[in-house]
């Protein structure tokens, strides 16, 4: 439970022994607070999701944070599993902005920063299954841990949307035709292949299966809880 959901709470356990007049103050106390936390959080190159309640890099992974944008190129990961390593090795070393929990963002968190200029053009139906990372010795090994679930989501922006399909004053100098990994694997693995894996590629905000070991490789976005 973050801060603002702490007070908002201790002050529900409490309202009937507080006037009026003091909730609206201290109400407007806490959103001022939490408003401040967040502008740290941009100046910082990170930015909290009031819908979801993630933060997210603003940078790509690869990219540096320059206090204002992003510079330099993304890295390209041929696999989730080598940007989830990156990142791994990151958090050891002390991670980002002193936080150390980062990680590759699920299917049905990446596609939440989807913004189309113009709208979206079709529904899909989204089903995945929730998975475990294991590791053993020096290999990765995942077990599926079978839980479907359903959601209706936007499936890809217009033909017409502006191209990188994000909000750019969020996430700077992301690149216009880039597929971004999530760690969400598909059951469905094909012949030769452990797995395929979700991504999203932001030049139209499609997201879809690719098979998780590509030789053009794709960029990935690092997220967190905010605990």
């Amino acid at each position: 439970m973050n801060i603002f959901n702490q007070f908002k709470l201790c002050i529900e356990q409490r309202k009937s022994l507080i006037p009026a007049s003091l909730l609206l103050i201290f109400s407007t106390s806490a959103m001022s607070v939490y408003a401040e936390m967040d502008e740290q959080l941009s100046k910082s190159g990170q930015w909290r999701d009031p819908a979801t309640g993630l933060i997210w890099m603003r940078c790509s992974i690869g990219q540096s944070w320059t206090g204002s944008t992003c510079k330099g190129d993304p890295l390209e990961f041929k696999n989730w599993e080598d940007a989830q390593d990156y990142l791994d090795q990151m958090n050891k070393n002390g991670g980002f902005e002193g936080k150390n929990n980062w990680r590759v963002p699920k299917i049905k968190e990446l596609i939440t920063i989807r913004k189309c200029s113009t709208g979206w053009r079709k529904i899909g139906q989204i089903q995945l299954p929730e998975q475990e990372r294991r590791q053993y010795g020096q290999d990765h090994e995942l077990e599926m841990k079978k839980l479907p679930y359903g959601q209706k989501v936007p499936k890809r922006c217009t033909d017409d949307s502006t191209s990188p399909t994000l909000d750019t004053h969020i996430f700077p100098n992301t690149p216009s035709n880039g597929k971004y990994w999530s760690s969400s694997l598909s059951p469905w693995k094909p012949i030769g292949y452990k797995y395929k894996a979700w991504h999203v590629d932001f030049k139209t905000g499609f997201f879809a299966r690719t098979i998780n070991y590509t030789d053009d490789g794709s960029f990935s976005r690092a997220v967190r809880n905010s605990r």
